[in-house]
């Protein structure tokens, strides 16, 4: 029972200092994960160019990358939905205004300090969900942002 007062405290203090979002701040030029992929074509159209990745679909736009693929609880039959954003446009941004190319300082008044992490791809400030398995990934050139990515355990 200890353990458990003590992964709620962390989590608790996470949330509190603004390392915590909501599942509805992981969108990205309108789009979020989840989506289907027939909103995604009503949102922003036909892609410029389309790539199987092996896992789905990459749509890419002017600025933002949409991965497209099946959920692993979706029924045969069922459409295909949103997996991943990567974007890097300014009109690219999260449903609070955060965009590439804001300062990060924007970030932290929004959203509160972030976490630190050091992935294989670089290091990135990260903002994960109170909500699921899924988070917002800023990555910082020098301080402005110049990429952001939603994107959810596997």
């Amino acid at each position: 029972m200890k353990s458990v007062v003590i992964v709620a405290a962390l989590l608790a203090g996470s949330a509190s200092n603004g390392a915590a979002i909501s599942d509805s701040e992981l969108s990205l030029g309108g789009v979020a994960l989840g989506d289907s992929e027939s909103h995604v074509l009503a949102v922003l159209g036909q892609p410029s160019q389309q790539s199987d990745t092996g896992e789905g679909f990459a749509f890419e736009y002017p600025g933002l990358t949409v991965l497209i693929g099946w959920l692993e609880q979706a029924a045969p039959g069922k459409q295909r939905h949103v997996l991943q954003l990567n974007a890097t446009a300014p009109n690219a941004c999260t449903p609070s205004g955060v965009c590439p190319g804001d300062p990060m300082s924007k970030a932290l008044t929004v959203y509160g300090q972030p976490i630190k992490a050091e992935r294989d791809s670089g290091s990135f400030m990260e903002y994960y969900s109170n909500q699921s398995t899924c988070w917002l990934q800023l990555g910082i050139s020098g301080h402005t942002v110049h990429a952001i990515n939603a994107v959810c355990q596997p």
